[in-house]
């Protein structure tokens, strides 16, 4: 089951193979569905048996019981595995220092690496296009979120509906290992470097949506994102998992809306433009951008005589810097060079990582609140 399932990796859509692979350049380890698959092959009973024996000996357990359950019932239940585990396996806790987490790589000032991928099984290309933006905390939490929260709509609009990219064009927050930034995924049957100039195109217009717009409508953006932030979660598993995001995460910050949707609403509009003129501007000092293309090579694909030529030429105009609009269409910015990654595991060697998130509060001096 597990070996049909990395198979079938193969044939799932385009825009989840750009979100995989822009998973395995940022982090620190991942292992490809290739080597998980010769992995497999070598794995027998005996071997698991054996792993499971090294296994249990040491462990560190993190727990989370929510619902209609007491304090002292909790800790009774996690008393009973701790005893059992004990009792059947003599386990013994970590040390500190053996507790392992991956940290995320980090992308140097003013980068621009493109990643290409083939897809053997859909006509249709994709994109996702990263802009990493640092670390999580309270002030970079909001003002990114409140960015995604303002391009949401007009980004949709003009790349979906004006520009008809394709049917699938997402843009948001993509955080991982307490490191956060700005994705923009398109899937469509145009080259996916003719689409990331129009991406490109839309982010260059964001400057002047931000800059000219009446502090009403900021006030309405900021209102409508702390609005989603304390709406309060329907079903019992929401808010399971956001108590659980914040223990695997190793934040704890379990009032986290409460605390920054009060930071949320003491930003000025000048602080989302300089957000953006720092770290998502085409010229911002702090820009870290990656670039993820995975291009069909079926027929009437990207790389078909049509796709290629077409997509090549937009390409070239907009390296060029042919500022013109087209048909109505914002216009092209001039793109650099990029670095093109060929050797993930040399791409990452040679990049720092960013640190582990720290705790939001401390673990040694919390109390419960039952």
């Amino acid at each position: 089951m597990h070996g049909r399932n990395l198979k079938n990796f193969q044939a799932e859509q385009p825009h989840q193979h750009a979100i995989f692979y822009t998973n395995m350049l940022t982090s620190e380890v991942l292992w490809t569905k290739d080597e998980l698959l010769l992995a497999l092959e070598e794995v027998t009973v005996e071997k698991l048996q054996a792993f499971i024996s090294d296994l249990l000996p040491k462990m560190y357990i993190e727990g989370l019981i929510y619902g209609n359950v007491t304090k002292s019932q909790s800790l009774e239940m996690l008393s009973q595995v701790e005893d059992m585990l004990c009792a059947n396996s003599q386990t013994r806790p970590l040390l500190p220092s053996q507790h392992r987490k991956f940290r995320e790589v980090q992308l140097p000032d003013g980068c621009y690496f493109l990643h290409k991928q083939k897809n053997h099984v859909h006509e249709s290309s994709s994109i996702e296009v990263y802009y990493q933006c640092g670390l999580q905390n309270t002030e970079n939490n909001m003002l990114l979120e409140l960015f995604c929260q303002v391009i949401g709509e007009p980004c949709f609009n003009i790349l979906r509906t004006q520009e008809q990219l394709g049917y699938i064009v997402f843009s948001g927050v993509r955080r991982s290992k307490g490191v956060q930034g700005l994705r923009v995924i398109v899937q469509s049957s145009r080259p996916p470097q003719y689409v990331e100039g129009r991406i490109e195109a839309f982010i260059q217009n964001v400057h002047d949506v931000i800059r000219d717009m009446p502090e009403e409508e900021f006030g309405k953006h900021v209102s409508a994102l702390a609005t989603k932030r304390l709406e309060k979660p329907k079903k019992l598993v929401q808010q399971n998992n956001k108590y659980w995001t914040e223990i695997i995460s190793s934040f704890y910050n379990f009032d986290r809306d409460i605390v920054e949707v009060a930071f949320l609403r003491t930003l000025k509009k000048d602080d989302l433009y300089r957000f953006y003129k720092e770290k998502i501007a085409l010229d911002a000092p702090n820009r870290h951008k990656l670039s993820v293309h995975v291009v069909s090579d079926t027929s009437g694909g990207a790389t078909s005589n049509g796709g290629r030529e077409a997509g090549e030429q937009q390409f070239d105009v907009a390296q060029d810097g042919d500022n013109k609009e087209k048909d109505g269409f914002l216009p092209a910015p001039v793109l650099p060079l990029p670095t093109v990654v060929t050797d993930v595991m040399e791409f990452k060697r040679d990049l720092c990582l960013y640190p582990l998130p720290k705790p939001f509060i401390d673990l040694t001096k919390a109390k419960a609140k039952l």
